[in-house]
């Protein structure tokens, strides 16, 4: 499939990008490590044109998913369960939190993860993540990221590649793994509590009656 997109040049560059950034199971920085390879004798790809629709095809992927979020957002996500349950009104509150206190951090790290953009980037437009500094954050992430993973390609070539891919795909389960730790430790406290509140509220309504009943005793 890459072959057949590479086929049609720079358009192909920019639509597979495109696609990526709207879910296609293929790390970005693949399509660009390999775009980059294939311009380094300039006799397949114009570096110059290559970089720029590589650019180009990223963020218009990036934008095509906020604009999904932004746009559509609450009506019509909310049909879907899966969604609802993702993005109630509770964790939106948490996440619009998130993205204005940490929003580069966040934008940043996520273009290096596979299957965690897409819900991010849908996120912030369903959040209502201002358009400026939407497109701030993320073209400099964007540019950051391709410029040097293009520089890999057009130096190094086909082992970056494989580097990228068994290094992403590692970091991807090491955060998937820290997540669900997290959420394990933060749903045991939160039983914990309930417990606590439990018994509080039952050695409570005990103590309520003892002094019901002493007062009748004494009355």
């Amino acid at each position: 499939m890459l072959d057949d997109f590479l086929n049609l040049r720079y358009l192909g560059i920019v639509l597979l990008l495109s696609l990526t950034g709207l879910g296609l199971p293929i790390p970005e920085e693949v399509v660009v490590v390999t775009a980059g390879f294939l311009s380094h004798n300039g006799e397949i790809f114009k570096w110059q044109y290559a970089y720029l629709a590589c650019l180009g095809g990223a963020l218009m992927g990036d934008v095509i998913v906020y604009s999904i979020g932004r746009y559509l957002g609450h009506g019509f996500f909310k049909r879907y369960p899966w969604f609802a349950r993702l993005m109630h009104e509770e964790r939106e509150v948490k996440m619009e939190q998130v993205i204005k206190k940490h929003g580069f951090k966040v934008f940043f790290i996520a273009r290096f993860l596979v299957g965690v953009r897409v819900p991010l980037y849908l996120a912030a437009g369903v959040v209502r993540m201002s358009w400026p500094r939407f497109l701030l954050i993320n073209t400099f992430c964007a540019t950051t990221v391709v410029s040097i993973t293009f520089w890999l390609g057009y130096r190094y070539g086909n082992s970056v590649v494989e580097t990228i891919r068994e290094s992403q795909n590692s970091l991807t389960i090491i955060i998937l793994l820290v997540v669900a730790i997290g959420v394990t430790i933060y749903l045991l406290r939160r039983k914990r509590r309930k417990l606590l509140e439990a018994t509080n509220e039952a050695a409570s309504s005990e103590d309520g009656e003892k002094t019901s009943e002493n007062d009748r005793i004494v009355a």
